[in-house]
């Protein structure tokens, strides 16, 4: 792997296409930041990468399913002491106007901010509202079990900043993990994606903890578009993973009484009083 690097840009894969796999290459290696790429392959078998390979990017074969921010966390160890920022990223983005070189200048311009997300937008233009509060386990409830209620809708609403248009630069203690470019330096402090998540909760976790030492912000002056397949494809497995995840961060950090999410939650929404 180079060094100086502006970015260290990770892909996780498992049985992705070859043309989403090239797509996602070839727009990281069209950015005017300094860039590699890294992409570790959880499929059994193991994908035939050779023209990643080929294409500039460093690939790593699992030879099984390890996870998300397992897989992740061999790009971020390799990369130590070679680049300014680490971008994990999915490969059903499609970015627009150069969003890393965009993103790594926001976050030279915000010395103190540790991890950075823009906006993100569906293929039909509408908005994802993927800044969050810290969830509690009555937003569980609420979204995956209750969401046809008026008391879950309301509850989503306000976890999700529903009321806001999502046009200023602000900070939320939970971005989502389809597109986080962390500061290396704070990466180095907190350490990297916490591999008790197999799959979901990994980028609440990471965030959580950027967000105690540094700002985690929300930039609206750049954009990508997000496919997000695996909502549109609900599967029993899915959502069992989603609640192992959800269950392993409230008893690392606390189910009823979490006083500190209370806090951070509550000094999140004081922004907008």
């Amino acid at each position: 792997m180079p060094k100086d690097l502006d970015v260290c840009v990770s892909f996780v894969l498992f049985d992705n296409d070859r043309d989403e796999i090239v797509r996602a290459i070839t727009q990281v290696q069209s950015s005017r930041a300094s860039t590699h790429v890294v992409i570790i392959d959880n499929s059994c078998p193991p994908l035939d990468l050779k023209f990643a390979e080929t294409m500039g990017a460093t690939v790593v074969a699992t030879h099984k399913n390890i996870g998300y921010g397992r897989g992740h966390n061999i790009a971020l160890a390799a990369s130590k002491g070679k680049c300014r920022y680490n971008l994990v990223m999915n490969t059903d983005l499609q970015t627009q106007n150069d969003v890393i070189a965009g993103m790594v200048a926001f976050m030279d311009t915000h010395p103190d901010a540790g991890l950075a997300m823009p906006k993100v937008r569906y293929p039909d233009g509408s908005l994802q509202r993927l800044c969050r509060l810290l969830p509690d386990p009555t937003d569980l409830v609420a979204r995956r079990l209750l969401f046809k209620t008026q008391w879950a809708k309301a509850k989503n609403e306000r976890y999700e900043f529903h009321n806001w248009n999502y046009d200023s630069v602000a900070q939320f203690p939970f971005l989502s993990g389809c597109f986080m470019i962390c500061r290396r330096s704070v990466l180095d402090a907190v350490g990297y994606f916490d591999e008790r998540y197999f799959l979901y909760a990994e980028d609440l976790d990471l965030s959580r903890r950027i967000h105690g030492v540094a700002k985690t912000l929300f930039n609206p002056d750049e954009s990508v578009i997000h496919e997000y397949r695996s909502q549109s494809r609900p599967s029993f497995k899915r959502m069992r993973y989603a609640l192992v995840s959800l269950s392993q961060y409230f008893s690392k950090w606390g189910w009823a009484v979490d006083r500190d999410r209370d806090r951070i939650n509550q000094n999140t929404l004081d922004q907008f009083a």
